[in-house]
């Protein structure tokens, strides 16, 4: 044990995981922090064996394996779906987890999942729009998914990014991956069908603050294990609320200064 942090193990992250909501049979997306738990028996692997285990063989857990900032402002990209590594983008837990042998990876270019389960194959979506129709996001919402953060805050969750492309939020435009490829696991090459819903240039996110708005609405559920807080949601709360909110103003998900960019170019438009 590491002297000072909390000791955790996988027994405590099962329980965790069960006092918030999680159970057998369901499909969880996880966002995750190995280092905010403390100091974990086993490691990532502890945490993936927690939370395959509470949701069981009928159950799907999903991770991302996003390579944004890899490859986001590229125009020409090589994504080889079984090797493109990811820790440096999302944590330790989604890369070990992508490379169990039972894990399949979506082709998006820039935000990729991995899933384990029998929905595995149902999440991984057309491998076109990042949060929009025919994504991972959509998919998981129409399974009535859990969204769960694992020792992270709101800021991370880029489920809001799936109101802002259903909405088509007019701080935000698309672009393609024309000239990019992608390695398929059995080794073919085929062009990317990648699009991106990209902030335009000066427009900032500020999604710390949903979580007290779900607060308030009372879809939360939080415990805490070691030193990590551990939130939970329906991806369908997180997706209704926060679009009651858009549909009296577009730019709520802004920071304050991009909300006021976002008034004055409707002004002037």
């Amino acid at each position: 044990m590491m002297k000072g942090k909390p000791h955790v193990t996988k027994e405590d992250i099962k329980r965790g995981l069960r006092s918030v909501g999680l159970g057998e049979g369901d499909v969880v997306f996880v966002h995750s922090s190995l280092s905010s738990f403390g100091y974990v028996v086993g490691g990532a692997d502890t945490v993936i064996d927690a939370l395959l285990e509470v949701v069981s063989r009928s159950g799907t857990v999903v991770m991302p394996t996003f390579t944004w900032s890899l490859f986001h402002d590229k125009e020409e990209v090589l994504f080889d779906v079984a090797r493109t590594p990811v820790k440096s983008e999302v944590g330790i837990i989604p890369e070990v987890f992508r490379n169990r042998k039972e894990a399949i990876r979506s082709c998006h270019i820039c935000h990729s999942v991995a899933a384990i389960g029998p929905h595995a194959e149902d999440v991984m979506g057309e491998g076109i729009r990042s949060f929009g129709e025919g994504s991972t996001f959509h998919q998981l919402y129409k399974l009535d998914s859990w969204y769960l953060l694992l020792g992270v805050g709101f800021s991370v969750c880029t489920a809001l990014h799936m109101v802002e492309e259903f909405m088509q939020v007019p701080y935000r435009y698309y672009r393609d991956f024309k000239r990019s490829k992608v390695i398929l696991p059995d080794g073919r090459v085929v062009p990317s069908k990648s699009v991106e819903f990209l902030r335009k240039k000066g427009y900032y996110n500020d999604f710390e603050k949903m979580e007290r708005i779900f607060l308030k609405e009372g879809v939360l559920r939080i415990c805490k294990v070691g030193n990590a807080r551990i939130i939970n949601a329906k991806i369908r709360d997180i997706f209704n609320v926060t679009r009651r909110y858009m549909e009296s103003d577009i730019g709520f998900l802004l920071t304050p200064e991009s909300r006021t960019l976002l008034r004055k170019e409707y002004k002037n438009g």
